[in-house]
């Protein structure tokens, strides 16, 4: 963020970076290989043949506890819809509980999962023990329940639990809820819509408290539910092996808001940095981006696109196999650049919810360097405006007075007369530039005529190129006029075409022993120019 906000620093009201979507996969670590489940059943259970009955004596009695559940606790039990968000569904149910904890929904969805699986082994074994059983891992489609839960600290969350041992569980949360549970606590007046703040009484406050977002707490929340909502064990086996759950991270988004005074310089910027945006895809930037080095044995996307653009909201992103960075507008007045990590190895960390603060780390050190690589472009290819405001019209009170163009050869030919030395040494007249306007180019004054020459002096005298010396009829031109005339008149006469000539027809001249210092000045940008447009990417396909 440090080279954005030195380019654009004065149009940002304040920025923070903060955890947004958070899925965390909670699974009972004792009971996860068939060998476990064996010494659960054999050694805890006291179980001796395990059947697909004993598997399904697990199950039976949960599903039967949540319809007795929701039912005493007036709590809908709905089938998921099929084609649309389940939160959209969901939300109308929150307004049941009224701002307290509890559940507001639950829906039942049939998914794919892993399990277990109990079947009689083909051959006899050769113990000759009739109980044996082949237990074995895999994935069926089975029913799980979505709770949908308010929750004291983190706010709106949710639980996904698998009916079917090793009953894992899924939770989903969100870090900007968690944030305005912990705002309206502590009495801080913020606005927020969707999942962003566009507006806190105390931004120092907002950084503060998402970095208090830490994995002890979010291990206390997901317990909390998942002792009321998961399935149960008796207290001897829980006495006999430890059945608590254990978290990993599962999908975790890591979002850098910049929030800006005005929607107009985020338009501007947003709509150059989606025209750039592609320049930063391919293998050296995008890893760069992410901080990682790519050998033969790497697979996956590499790549940066830029989705929805029919759709007038474009999205700018770039894949590191399957994370990604990307950047979008969120409203009128809010850049949203986000890491979105599926798979802790991509940065080269565990999976379990203790490295949390490490990938937070390489999250927004990824979000710093996409912000950074784009600022890098913007700083060297957005104009602050100038030549753009010399082209719009001037309003001097009542009267529209038209912008100045590179085409309009009246008006550089005056900037160009002006520019001699006797035009800014001294004051001079109107007249006195007309006669000298015709004498140097060689017109008649029907060619030009002195109306024609003071209603161009008026363009120039709006836009503070030219001033009026008091109340006289005198003239001379400021220092941006001597500046700006130059660059226009000198660039557009002197330079242009010979740069046009030396971008078209770069091997016009014959190379000589002794070149002079000109031609051996313009080989010298025409190498720069190569290398300014191999670092844009601008290069041909």
């Amino acid at each position: 963020m440090d080279r954005l906000s030195e380019l654009l620093g004065h149009h940002v009201q304040f920025s923070y970076t903060a955890l947004d979507r958070i899925v965390l996969n909670g699974y009972i670590d004792r009971l996860q290989r068939p060998e476990n489940l064996v010494y659960f059943f054999h050694e805890v259970a006291r179980v001796v043949c395990i059947e697909p009955a004993v598997l399904a004596r697990r199950t039976e009695p949960y599903r039967a506890w949540v319809r007795q559940y929701t039912a005493d606790h007036e709590i809908p039990l709905l089938p998921a819809p099929k084609g649309a968000r389940k939160e959209d569904l969901v939300l109308p149910h929150y307004c049941r509980l009224g701002g307290s904890e509890g559940v507001a929904c639950v829906l039942t969805s049939m998914e794919q999962s892993r399990t277990f699986v109990s079947y009689s082994p083909r051959f006899a074994p050769p113990s000759g023990d009739v109980n044996y059983r082949i237990l074995k891992s895999c994935h069926k489609r089975f029913l799980h329940y979505y709770s949908y839960v308010l929750d004291p600290i983190m706010g709106p969350m949710s639980l996904r639990v698998a009916t079917y041992l090793p009953f894992n569980v899924t939770c989903y949360l969100n870090g900007h809820s968690f944030l305005a549970q912990e705002l309206t606590r502590q009495g801080i007046s913020f606005r927020k819509e969707d999942n962003a703040f566009l507006d806190v009484a105390d931004p120092e406050l907002l950084q503060s408290l998402a970095d208090q977002l830490t994995p002890v707490r979010l291990r206390q929340r997901c317990d909390y539910w998942t002792r009321q909502l998961a399935p149960t064990f008796s207290s001897q086996e829980r006495t006999d092996l430890d059945l608590s759950y254990r978290y990993s991270l599962g999908q975790i988004e890591l979002a850098t808001d910049v929030i800006f005074k005005r929607s107009a310089p985020l338009k501007a910027l947003f709509g150059r940095a989606a025209e750039l945006g592609m320049v930063l895809g391919g293998a050296d930037r995008t890893t760069q981006i992410f901080g990682r080095r790519i050998n033969r044995r790497y697979q996956g996307k590499l790549q940066t696109v830029l989705e929805r653009r029919e759709e007038g909201h474009p999205v700018l992103r770039s894949y590191y196999q399957t994370s990604f960075v990307k950047q979008y507008e969120k409203g009128d007045r809010l850049l949203r650049t986000e890491t979105c990590i599926n798979d802790t190895r991509h940065l080269g960390l565990g999976r379990r919810l203790e490295n949390l603060p490490q990938l937070i780390e390489g999250m927004a050190a990824t979000n710093a360097r996409y912000l950074d690589s784009q600022a890098e472009l913007l700083d060297s290819t957005v104009d602050t405006g100038q030549l753009a405001q010399l082209a719009q019209p001037t309003l001097i009170g009542q009267r529209r007075v038209p912008g100045i163009k590179l085409h309009d050869d009246r008006v550089l030919r005056l900037l160009e007369v002006l520019l001699h030395p006797g035009g800014f040494i001294a004051a001079w007249s109107s007249r006195e530039v007309h006669a000298r306007l015709l004498q140097r180019h060689r017109l008649a004054e029907v060619d030009y005529r002195l109306s024609q020459l003071r209603y161009d002096l008026t363009k120039l005298r709006a836009k503070g190129l030219v001033q009026r010396i008091g109340t006289t009829r005198q003239y001379r031109l400021t220092e941006v006029g001597l500046k700006l005339g130059v660059l226009l008149v000198k660039l557009r006469t002197r330079l242009l075409g010979a740069l046009c000539s030396l971008a078209t027809e770069p091997a016009r001249r014959r190379s000589t022993r002794n070149p002079s210092d000109v031609e051996a000045a313009f080989r010298q940008l025409d190498g720069a120019l190569n290398h300014v447009c191999e670092l844009l990417g601008l290069r041909a396909a």
